[in-house]
């Protein structure tokens, strides 16, 4: 089995939706392409960003079995899972095998409460039982579950995890697993707020929810941050914490979404039960977002 290398920006993009809920084949490719065309290093279809607690098996699976088509074996596929059990988990993820994808994002098992040992073993059995490089996606704030850092090193040593999309905010829980993880452990930031500090702390790059929107300024950001240039780097970030805000002053992808569609990649609405985001969050979302296209970071077409 071939692990897959990860680094730089791989975007976990929403999912493309018809006015009737179903995928939009032809928004989902322009999408992907575009991407590709701006040189991220990787893809993560579904996922919550693509929220697959939303879509039916059969359109997930189509989501997953399009990115590999378009991403033609040139970056990895990574693919989303977040199932709360078992079971459907690994049904899930043997239809994202089949459809091609390189690796599974994998989320902790969630509303059971399982204990350390129990998410330890949870993950080595799913690794046996799909047949495929998992990628383990620490998300406390979301299944109110918090991995220990010894726990995650313990999964990488049992060879069910080769790397880790942290999301869990607690810095010093992120600086452990990296003491604890070997070298070869690939860490990518979740947080897009918490970049440059995850960056500091040796993350390998981002699954970043705010990339699909900016792939080229978040492409720039982490070449400053791979070659040292921090404080150049910070201050890059910091250009865009007003979006950020925006982005997440509701539940994701609802503003992201809403700002896709301000860049002419228009993804739909969010699926029930999300809603669009209200008009004050639209509102913030014009004036960062016209900030940005002022400041040269977004294309003067790209910003109404």
């Amino acid at each position: 089995m071939s692990v897959p290398l990860l680094h730089g920006i791989l975007p976990p993009f929403p999912t493309p939706v018809t006015a009737d809920g179903a995928v939009d084949d032809t928004a989902l490719r322009k999408l992907l392409h575009n991407l590709i065309a701006a040189g991220v290093q990787g893809l993560v279809p579904i996922g919550g960003t693509g929220e697959y607690t939303a879509l039916s098996p059969q359109a997930r699976e189509r989501v997953v079995a399009i990115t590999v088509e378009v991403a033609d074996g040139r970056i990895p596929v990574i693919a989303g899972m977040v199932s709360p059990g078992f079971a459907e988990s690994v049904c899930a993820g043997k239809a994202f095998k089949a459809a091609g994808a390189d690796g599974l994002l994998a989320v902790t098992p969630f509303y059971v409460s399982p204990t350390q040992s129990g998410i330890r073993e949870y993950f080595r059995a799913y690794r046996d039982a799909v047949d495929m490089p998992i990628l383990f996606y620490d998300v406390p704030y979301r299944t109110r579950i918090v991995t220990e850092a010894q726990t995650i090193a313990d999964m990488e040593a049992d060879g069910s995890i080769f790397g880790m999309k942290a999301c869990n905010t607690d810095m010093a829980h992120f600086n452990e697993v990296m003491t604890l993880t070997t070298s070869d452990f690939q860490m990518l930031s979740g947080e897009d707020l918490l970049y440059p500090a995850h960056a500091a702390l040796g993350a390998r790059g981002g699954i970043l929810a705010s990339s699909p929107l900016l792939p080229d300024y978040w492409l720039r950001l982490y070449e400053i941050f791979r070659t040292g240039q921090f404080d150049e780097g910070i201050a890059g970030q910091r250009r865009l914490l007003p979006l950020l805000g925006a982005l997440f002053a509701e539940a994701n992808p609802g503003p992201l979404k809403a700002a896709m569609k301000m860049i002419d990649q228009d993804c739909g609405d969010v699926l029930s039960p999300l809603q669009a985001p209200g008009e004050l969050t639209v509102e913030r979302l014009r004036l960062a977002m016209d900030d940005l296209r002022t400041s040269g970071v977004l294309p003067a077409a790209q910003a109404l």
